[in-house]
């Protein structure tokens, strides 16, 4: 297994030797994953928007942060293992409920994302499975809700879902024409179709299946109450001031960002624990 580690600039050890010299806040290891705008590894460096939420805990709680690159489908062993304090972009799952707590600060939603010649008006899954013969290619380690699982299934009982290492993959699979499409939200799927210039050459529909979910960080239960407690208000202030729309629109547009947080951010704040 490979994994990168974060070019770590000065104000890093600056953190760390303040927030170790005052006893208050040791270092955490976060772990990320190729998950297109959500988080991406370009020339050496991490960018994206999870990227940039995780940069601003660090500076708002005053705990150092070191980011580290997992493949996605190895990121939650090695939290499970306790090699890592934080993940960012979660799913909740009761799983991971076991070995962290769950704090969230965003939404995402799942389209079904095919070529041209492979899309219809497809309102369901379901209907995808029944009507279409298209392919599709998924990374190891995604979580999915239940019904979009029981379609999922009957898609590779037919022959037509296979997992691969990530979405770098997906993309290129597409691309070689082994696949005409994946599952993905729009702050992933947008920058892989950026980058393999296939904007204008597939199509994006919402399922039924796959309603907009919160995503959140993990927090491992290793990890002393009081400074989860710090990540929580920090995060909080973070989601409070609108950091988290700017993060997104930045790389995502103006009306993709609004269209993300239609009806505002009150239900993730409200689900941000007291006491985690």
């Amino acid at each position: 297994m490979t994994v990168l580690r974060a070019v770590t600039p000065a104000w890093f050890f600056l953190a760390f030797a303040t927030a170790h010299a005052a006893g208050s806040c040791p270092p955490a290891r976060a772990g990320i994953s190729d998950l297109g705008f959500t988080a991406y590894r370009e020339a050496g460096k991490f960018g994206g928007s999870n990227v940039d939420l995780l940069h601003e805990l660090q500076r708002r709680s005053g705990c150092p942060i070191e980011l580290i690159w997992f493949p996605h489908g190895r990121l939650y062993a090695q939290f499970y293992d306790g090699q890592l304090e934080l993940t960012g972009a979660s799913l909740r799952t009761p799983e991971r409920d076991r070995y962290g707590v769950w704090l969230p600060y965003t939404y995402t939603q799942f389209e079904l994302v095919l070529r041209n010649d492979s899309a219809g008006k497809f309102h369901s899954l379901a209907e995808f499975v029944e009507h279409s013969r298209a392919r599709l290619n998924v990374p190891r380690g995604i979580s999915y809700s239940p019904a979009t699982l029981v379609q999922m299934q009957r898609l590779q009982l037919q022959g037509r879902l296979e997992y691969v290492n990530d979405y770098q993959a997906v993309f290129r699979k597409i691309v070689a024409g082994r696949a005409e499409g994946t599952l993905a939200s729009p702050t992933i799927h947008l920058r892989y179709q950026r980058q393999h210039q296939l904007l204008g050459q597939m199509k994006a529909s919402f399922f039924s299946e796959s309603p907009r979910t919160i995503v959140g960080l993990y927090i491992s239960r290793q990890v002393a109450p009081d400074i989860r407690r710090r990540y929580a208000d920090s995060l909080r202030s973070i989601i409070s001031d609108g950091s988290v729309q700017r993060y997104n629109a930045h790389y995502l547009g103006e009306a993709i960002s609004r269209q993300m947080f239609l009806g505002g951010m009150q239900e993730i704040l409200d689900a941000i624990p007291r006491e985690p």
